[in-house]
């Protein structure tokens, strides 16, 4: 069984596929979508940041379905791109980044150091497969994928507990990021030796 990306492939897609497939039929742009989804996100930190946790949950959880729609979007019209690629992957740092930041704002002396830390985790995950894949490789490996530490964040903040789901996304992040980093690794050195013995053969 493929565990890469369960949680979008069980919750988020089946919300975002039928979304995308209706806006489809109207002149709604996936970067417009990707912009959307970073509003809403962005809204979502400012609830969380003054102790609106259910708000900023729903929010959240609105602003990551919208950011499935524009890729589900831009591959039933035909209009993917590079430029969307890219915006969509800078922005979801942004979002990441604020989401913690909110919630380690509401209530710093509690909260600060460990959103700190999720940030680091989070951030470290992503930037690892990123330069992995500008290398040659890929490393989408780990349970901690984005998916799963926004759900986690989601749920927790709706019960009201922060501090579980900053240390839970704070851990996610740092094993995620070890585990691609140990994987992409072994890729690159696969590449290395590829690419080492392929010289060698030409020069023979």
């Amino acid at each position: 069984m493929n565990l890469r990306y369960v949680v979008t492939r069980y919750l988020f897609r089946p919300l975002s596929v039928p979304a995308a497939a209706f806006l489809a039929r109207t002149p709604v742009t996936p970067i417009q979508v990707t912009w959307v989804s970073a509003c809403i996100a962005f809204l979502g930190a400012i609830a969380f940041a003054v102790d609106q946790y259910v708000v900023g949950a729903a929010l959240t959880f609105a602003a990551v379905i919208t950011d499935c729609i524009d890729g589900d979007l831009a591959r039933v019209t035909g209009r993917s791109s590079r430029r969307g690629a890219f915006l969509d992957s800078v922005l979801d740092r942004w979002m990441d980044a604020a989401m913690l930041l909110g919630l380690g704002l509401s209530d710093f002396e509690r909260y600060g150091a460990l959103a700190a830390i999720a940030m680091v985790g989070s951030l470290l995950t992503s930037y690892t497969r990123a330069r992995a894949q500008s290398l040659g490789a890929d490393c989408p490996e780990g349970i901690g994928g984005r998916d799963t530490r926004i759900l986690v964040i989601v749920v927790t903040a709706v019960f009201g507990w922060i501090s579980q789901g900053l240390v839970i996304v704070a851990v996610l992040g740092t094993l995620t990021s070890v585990h691609r980093t140990i994987v992409g690794g072994r890729a690159l050195r696969r590449l290395d030796t590829d690419t080492t013995s392929s010289a060698a053969d030409t020069s023979r």
